[in-house]
């Protein structure tokens, strides 16, 4: 079995790709590498912290105390070559690197932090407390980076398959508040919802748009200042089927037409925005879902005003390939 590729070759792979990559995709990649260096140093931390206090317990007489398995033998650095990302394929080749090398880390670092916060080798202090929250933070965020990337990985080899089904629209609708209306509430958030008379049928994969809709719908509730409106809404057009997440929220500027959707971009000049981290990827993996349904991502909007973000999928009487 291949082992994975340590923290430094991570960081190496993520520079080559840097430094082939746009300016504005090469800003979210130095944020990324720079997490990826803060949450090393924190891992060396804990494991020092963990090994000293290890070492204490154990030159205390312990009758029949458990001999500790052999750690693991060190990961090999993956050596890559002095040349520069030429195309896509390659640089694909590097973000599937950057994942392997990266989770086994991240899950150290996860869990020496809970077993510090579990008090398994004494009882912490409030601020300690809060340090391991922020720990605990950064590594989720990290994952959620990995799992994006994960996601596009497999659209780059093929190997996201649709599960094509005919569905009530309003289920999706509902699934999607009931995911969500809490965190709404959490914010003041007024979240309804608005259905026509005559229900449309929706076809396409269930669980896929229902990623969809849910993340429009968290960055809706994310996005809107506090005591906001957000209207979750569906409609037939006739080929199509419509859903809709509107809201009072931060909006979109003029100039952000033309970002929206692309790979790792977020509206960062906005305070409200550089408050939720994200990874910029959720609305550029929307769109290729949908692509793979045939149908598309659609948004407008006003700055200060709201925006509404939209999605389509077939009706039932177009054949799918």
């Amino acid at each position: 079995m291949t082992r994975p590729a340590s923290v430094p070759a991570a960081i190496e792979l993520l520079k080559r790709l840097r430094n082939a990559a746009p300016q504005a995709t090469a800003d979210r990649l130095e944020q990324v590498e720079a997490l990826i260096q803060s949450l090393s140093a924190e891992a060396a931390f804990l494991n020092a912290r963990v090994m000293d206090d290890v070492t204490l317990l154990e030159a205390e007489p312990a009758p029949q105390a458990e001999i500790a398995p052999e750690p693991p033998p060190a990961p090999q650095p993956v050596i890559m070559p002095d040349r520069q990302i030429s195309d896509e394929s390659t640089a694909f080749d590097m973000l599937v690197g950057i994942n392997d090398a990266l989770r086994a880390p991240l899950v150290a670092v996860r869990g020496r932090a809970e077993l510090l916060h579990a008090g398994t080798i004494g009882q912490i202090s409030d601020e300690q407390a809060q340090w391991l929250n922020a720990i605990h933070e950064n590594t989720e965020r990290a994952f959620r980076f990995l799992d994006s990337m994960q996601q596009l990985i497999a659209m780059q080899r093929d190997e996201v398959q649709i599960d094509w089904s005919d569905f009530i629209a309003t289920d999706l609708l509902e699934e999607a508040y009931n995911r969500t209306h809490q965190r709404a509430a959490a914010r003041g958030h007024a979240l309804s919802l608005n259905v026509p008379d005559v229900v449309p049928v929706a076809q396409g994969d269930f669980y896929r748009s229902l990623v969809v809709l849910t993340d429009l719908l968290d960055n809706a509730i994310r996005y809107t200042p506090q005591n906001g409106e957000i209207r979750l809404s569906v409609d037939s057009l006739g080929s199509h089927v419509l859903f809709s997440v509107a809201d009072n929220g931060i909006g979109l500027r003029p100039e952000d037409m033309a970002d929206v959707g692309k790979p790792f971009w977020r509206g960062e000049y906005h305070p409200l925005v550089r408050q939720h981290p994200g990874t910029g990827l959720s609305l550029f993996l929307a769109r290729r879902v949908l692509a793979l349904q045939h149908g598309d991502l659609i948004f407008s909007g006003e700055s200060g005003v709201g925006g509404t973000f939209s999605f389509t999928l077939l009706s039932p009487g177009d054949n799918h390939p």
